[in-house]
């Protein structure tokens, strides 16, 4: 390759024109002053000849320089969003040097009306000064345009963006040879390698490696604490943002608006830490997981971008730098997706497209990352084999499964075949989890992307983790949709137990077991948003949502006993005893008949005072009262049977619980006599507790042993069902003969 050092736009342009058709190999660099400081540096880095161009008399920008290109490909589109010549030059060396077309824009409209003709999958970069680029633009395309891979070359002069776009063409075609990981949020004690990717954990990360020169990365990744002139590597080593040109920190100082402490002659903002320059890191492509950390031509803190991270990153070996303009939370995930995209050969803007659909789907963060550099660039080889054990893929009729045996690799991707699936990843529905929970110290994250028309599913971790032999394989569940949240119904429970008093029942030991489960709920919060993306959470979280069912279960039984104890000791009537805090929100009459004694019914709908979307569903006869008083208008609760009690002999009836709703229901089950103690009744089920499917119906049989009642008059049976605080009431008559 050949670099030609150019110090005229003219001559720039030229060199560019008589190379033309010969790719990115022959390439030329624009410095005015003739220096060439840096792409004199990465060609000596790089072993490419550098060549002098040779200065005309008239060193000019060609009129319409920014017109030039109007026949490139069809599926790359570049803008030059400026008015001035000098800035097209470099947007046309490009653009040349890409075979794309080339357009020149005014507005932001005109740049999204120009990305609407693209295919999808098509790339659009847009070049220009910093100072006329806003977010509102990055924006506007992610709406409008979401299928399209977009860049940005942009720079404080033409000078420094003929360098981005030699550094953003040249690297291309001499990647090096590795990847690193700076996850200083992540744990751990020692580096982790795998293939050409290391990672250094928490108490791995070494400033004096990061900034030993003789280490040349492919890319480079951080995840870590940052705003928008500085990023902490440890808590003792920040990157600095400021400028190295005492003309602009001059420049600076005389400004009027918010500046750093250091330029108003106070120390660091971190006085103690010890402060690198990311123009001095050799990295090809930086990747940054932190806030703040990419800015155009506005800034928090003065102006020209002279404290910003990502300037100063592009000052220096940076040819491409993949950032968030934004407040970010950040996960491990979304750098080891995307060095596992890079290394598979995606594009540059396709890796991070795809990490910006991930990013919604996890619900972590917002998916503006954004590229600055060519977004078309390519660092690895697409056709490369597979060295990891390929999972096995199953399809059912609502989803797939993929089994990993033996061993859990440090990357996978599998493609699912499956229409279906692809829809739910368009539409945001799709889920991905272990079938059976699975922990381990190091985590592992599951994606998924749309590549080349089809849905690949990734699984991406730190190391290798082989699976024991007494270990089960790890298997996952892909499906459409999720399946209902274990802890929806756990938070509505405690809702639930916190309405018993209104139900006239005090669980008098319950009350400290409530406090302790709703004070858990944060962790159980973080632990369930964590399952969103990381496998290795699901573990801990179901041992957590295990606990708590526990707790419930004992709740319940607590419930169960209260009701049990009160119906049977006086004339207690579940429905009269939550009343005094109910109002009737609803009644009908209707014609359907009562299923024990075939008269007309009357339904009532009650809601709770305070609390009036917990409600209550009556069911009530003429003849027989109150047959069913359940919280959930799907359920129905039934007792059959002949409803004659006999001295001495046992009666077998039947329980029926029906479930028209979507949620499954585990139910205790319990019944007595109202005030029958005195009369030495005697009760039997055959299952106390019953699990009711969705859609379905479970039953049971419960057996009254009659011995010789005190008086031979009917007898007011009631039967509860009780789970996760709900309450589900039946009544029926029976006769003593």
């Amino acid at each position: 390759m050949t670099i030609g050092l150019a110090t005229t736009l003219g001559d720039y342009l030229e060199y560019a024109f008589a190379q033309h058709g010969r790719g990115a190999r022959y390439l030329p660099v624009f410095d005015p002053a003739g220096k060439h400081v840096w792409p004199r540096r990465i060609a000596a880095r790089l072993g490419l000849e550098t060549v002098a161009v040779p200065a005309r008399a008239d060193g000019a920008v060609p009129p319409g320089a920014g017109d030039c290109a109007r026949d490139g490909r069809e599926d790359h589109l570049v803008v030059a969003l400026t008015d001035d010549a000098g800035f097209c030059a470099p947007a046309l060396v490009f653009a040349l040097a890409k075979d794309a077309r080339l357009v020149r824009a005014d507005t932001v409209s005109q740049v999204v009306k120009a990305a609407l003709e693209l295919p999808p999958g098509g790339y659009l970069t847009v070049v220009g000064p910093e100072r006329v680029l806003e977010f509102a633009l990055l924006n506007r395309l992610r709406r409008e345009v979401p299928e399209v891979n977009t860049g940005v070359l942009c720079g404080p002069t033409p000078a420094k963006l003929s360098e981005l776009v030699f550094k953003t063409l040249v690297y291309p075609h001499v990647p090096a040879e590795r990847d690193e990981f700076f996850a200083g949020l992540l744990k751990g004690k020692e580096p982790m390698t795998s293939g050409r990717l290391t990672v250094y954990p928490t108490d791995a990360v070494d400033a004096g490696h990061l900034m030993d020169g003789t280490v040349l990365r492919r890319v480079l990744s951080f995840i870590a604490h940052a705003s928008e002139d500085y990023l902490r590597v440890t808590p003792d080593d920040i990157l600095c943002g400021l400028t190295d040109d005492p003309e602009e920190q001059a420049a600076a100082r005389r400004a009027p608006g918010p500046l750093p402490a250091c330029m108003q002659g106070d120390t660091c903002v971190y006085p103690d830490a010890r402060r690198h320059d990311p123009a001095a890191i050799t990295a090809q492509v930086v990747f940054a997981n932190a806030c703040l950390t990419l800015k155009f031509g506005t800034q928090l803190m003065g102006e020209h971008n002279r404290f910003t991270i990502s300037r100063r990153f592009l000052d220096g070996w940076a040819g491409c730098f993949v950032a968030s303009p934004l407040l970010k939370d950040g996960i491990p995930g979304e750098n080891l997706l995307f060095h596992a995209l890079i290394e598979d050969g995606l594009t540059v803007g396709a890796a991070v497209r795809a990490v910006n659909d991930n990013l919604e789907r996890w619900g972590v963060d917002a998916p503006a990352v954004i590229v600055i550099g060519d977004p078309e660039a390519v660092y690895g080889d697409r056709g490369a084999p597979r060295t990891s054990p390929v999972p096995a893929v199953t399809y059912e009729r609502d989803r797939a499964t993929v089994r990993f045996d033996g061993l859990m690799p440090t990357y996978s991707r599998v493609r699912l075949d499956d229409p279906d699936l692809l829809a739910a990843h368009r539409d945001g529905t799709l889920d991905i989890r272990p079938a059976t929970p699975f922990g381990g110290r190091t985590p592992f994250y599951a994606a998924a992307a749309e590549i080349d028309g089809g849905l690949d599913m990734m699984v991406l971790g730190v190391q290798d983790r082989p699976l024991l032999t007494e270990e089960s394989p790890r298997v996952l569940d892909v499906r459409a949709t999720a399946p209902r949240a274990e802890l929806d119904g756990l938070t509505r429970a405690f809702e639930r137990y916190e309405n018993l008093a209104f139900l006239d029942i005090k669980l008098d030991k319950g009350r400290a077991v409530l406090t302790d489960m709703v004070n858990n709920l944060p962790t159980m919060a973080r632990r369930a948003r964590n399952t969103r993306f990381e496998l290795t959470e699901w573990e801990r979280f179901s041992r957590s949502v295990e606990r708590i069912q526990e707790k419930c279960a004992a709740l319940d039984r607590g419930v169960m006993d209260k009701l049990l104890q009160a119906t049977e000791s006086r004339e207690y009537h579940f429905v009269e005893a939550y009343r005094h805090t109910y109002t009737v929100q609803r009644t009908e009459s209707t014609d359907d008949p009562c299923r024990y004694c075939g008269e007309a019914l009357h339904r009532y709908v009650s809601g709770n005072i305070l609390r009036p979307h917990l409600r209550r569903y009556l069911i009530s006869c003429a003849i027989c009262g109150a047959v069913q008083d359940t919280e959930d208008e799907a359920v129905t609760l039934t007792i059959t049977g002949d409803n004659r009690l006999r001295p001495g002999t046992d009666t077998e009836l039947g329980v029926e619980i029906g479930n028209s709703g979507d949620e499954e229901l585990d139910l205790l089950l319990g019944g007595r006599i109202t005030h029958g103690k005195p009369h030495g009744f005697g009760f039997r089920l055959d299952d106390e507790s019953v699990r009711v499917p969705a859609g379905g119906t479970a039953r049971t049989r419960l057996t009254v042993s009659t011995g010789r009642p005190l008086a031979r008059h009917t007898m007011l049976l009631r039967f509860y069902a009780v789970g996760l605080g709900r309450i589900q009431f039946a009544g029926r008559d029976l006769y003593v003969r």
